[in-house]
């Protein structure tokens, strides 16, 4: 009867100790409470099943008391597993090839055992009762606490290795680990030579005392001078709350950025002027940015804000400008927004202050406005009559070309077309200026659809210049060509347009403005008059 009352005693002092754990689960739980918490589950599991064989061996009730032994060595095995895994989320936030080379040997001995005790019910490999009802070890059962015995030792290696990376307390976190590996890996020794006795279960409960001594307890300790720092910092922080309530008035999210590894709290407004709320906390802003950046940008700027988005980049702009800008696209369930990121560096020089605020109805606007004054702008270069670009408009372009020339600058080839109506005048004075009229919108209309891939300027009251570019220019001279065709036609039949033309192109070698090109053009214009005159 002594061997159960050991493991009555485990399981009083395992639920004492851990109390909190077998209670509701946090909130704010992180993986190694999670799986540490498993452990002692698993734990519990075992400390019952012991329990339990201890009564039904003494009173020789072998069927129950093969089924207990069945879960006796399952729950060790899952026990194993637990430990291993909690310690490998304890001791490393990102796993190395030797923390899941553990984690997998775990999932290994637990395949292995499990295996083998659905086996054991057909050849009792692991254990069994004889004929006298006594218990009887198989090879199986020293062969699986071999690997459990080497699986522990290695854990409390990995947490060996693990302190000598730390430093103060957390190295000793990590030596509490090693050393309580230890214990179990000596007792699960002990239990592999005396199958008898309690050893794994004195190894588990002395391993968990460690652990809840000097870590658990520490843990305690570090929220409460935590939860202290927070009240001081709450009853400092009114002056802070007052702007980051201004703020708030602003912008619909706030980063808190530090500088130098990127840890971050961001808040979030809830549209009352007056109020804020911290909405969350991060390990790296910068990496986090990048990837919501794909999901969440529009594509056309994700390339521009992502180049934004480091560190260097804010920490240049910054040294530079008291505070850096970015207007980009959002998307939302109903339309991109537009949303604009403003950046400033604290006071202290160690934070990004970070504000993102929707300015889609500002930007909107001022796009309307741009818009409607661009197309003020457009109507104001137009010809009233034809449509055509005006007199303005094509000595805007004429000083564009000539800018780009006085500097040097290899400018694309152009050509000019200067064009004059004949007998106009006689028009206006035997049919009326309406007729006249349509004779120039008529020309306007003829000169647009031979150089469709030019401007054509009305610069007089009967004269056009088209600028030559692109496949017009290289077509030039079968469009000039058509275009004469088509005169003579009109001539000939007396109806239509009559348009004389003189082209010229950009000789760079000799031309040093742009007017030397349309004196050229106008020159071979007039000769093109006279010829159809006569």
């Amino acid at each position: 009867m002594y061997y159960a009352s050991f493991g009555a005693l485990a399981i009083v002092l395992h639920l004492i100790i851990n109390q909190a754990y077998f209670r509701k689960k946090p909130a704010d739980a992180d993986k190694s409470y999670i799986r540490y918490r498993a452990f002692l589950v698993s734990v519990m599991v075992y400390y019952i099943s012991d329990v339990l064989w201890g009564s039904l061996y003494e009173s020789r009730i072998i069927p129950l008391a093969y089924a207990d032994t069945f879960i006796y060595f399952l729950s060790m095995v899952v026990s194993v597993l637990m430990w291993t895994r909690f310690v490998v989320s304890y001791l490393v936030e990102k796993k190395g090839k030797t923390a899941i080379a553990l984690v997998h040997s775990g999932w290994l001995i637990f395949g292995f055992e499990a295996l083998h005790l659905i086996v054991n019910f057909f050849n009792p490999i692991i254990f069994s009762f004889d004929a006298q009802k006594e218990y009887v070890p198989g090879h199986a059962r020293y062969i699986s606490l071999a690997m459990q015995v080497i699986l522990f030792f290695m854990t409390a290696v990995f947490a060996f290795v693990n302190a000598a990376k730390t430093r103060e307390k957390t190295r000793m976190h990590h030596l509490t680990v090693g050393f309580s590996g230890l214990v179990m890996t000596i007792f699960i020794v002990l239990q592999t030579l005396y199958p008898l006795l309690p050893f794994y279960s004195i190894g588990l409960l002395i391993g968990n005392c460690l652990i809840h001594v000097f870590i658990e307890e520490d843990r305690k300790k570090d929220t409460a001078i935590e939860l202290g720092e927070i009240k001081n910092k709450a009853k400092n922080s009114i002056t802070f709350g007052k702007i980051a309530e201004s703020l708030a008035s602003n912008y619909d999210v706030i980063y808190y950025v530090n500088v130098e590894d990127g840890s971050y709290s961001s808040f979030t407004s809830n549209h009352i002027y007056g109020h804020l709320q911290v909405e969350a906390k991060g390990e790296d802003f910068f990496a986090e940015s990048k990837k919501n950046i794909q999901l969440i940008l529009h594509p056309d700027d994700r390339e521009r804000i992502t180049g934004c988005m480091g560190k260097d980049f804010l920490l240049t702009a910054l040294g530079e400008h008291r505070q850096f800008t970015a207007d980009y696209l959002m998307l939302t369930a109903d339309e991109p927004q537009y949303t604009r990121l403003t950046v400033r560096m604290s006071a202290d020089k160690g934070h990004f202050i970070i504000g993102v605020e929707n300015v889609d109805s500002e930007v909107r606007k001022e796009k309307a406005q741009l818009k409607a004054l661009n197309n003020e702008k457009e109507l104001a270069r137009r010809d009233e009559l034809t449509g055509v670009k005006n007199k303005t408009a094509f000595a805007e372009l004429e000083q564009a070309v000539q800018d780009n020339i006085d500097r040097g600058l290899d400018y694309l080839p152009f050509g000019m077309v200067v064009c004059d109506v004949n007998d106009l005048k006689q028009v206006n004075d035997t049919e009326g200026h309406a007729a006249g009229d349509d004779l120039i919108r008529e020309a306007a209309k003829m000169l647009c659809d031979f150089f469709s891939h030019s401007p054509v300027f009305r610069i007089g009251g009967d004269e056009f210049v088209v600028f030559l570019r692109g496949e017009d220019y290289v077509a030039k001279e079968e469009l000039v060509g058509r275009l004469r065709v088509k005169v003579l036609e009109n001539s000939a039949r007396r109806r239509g347009a009559v348009i004389a033309v003189g082209l010229a192109e950009y000789e760079p070698e000799k031309d040093e403005n742009v007017s030397a090109v349309c004196e050229r053009a106008d020159s071979r214009m007039y000769e093109d008059k006279r010829e159809l005159k006569e």
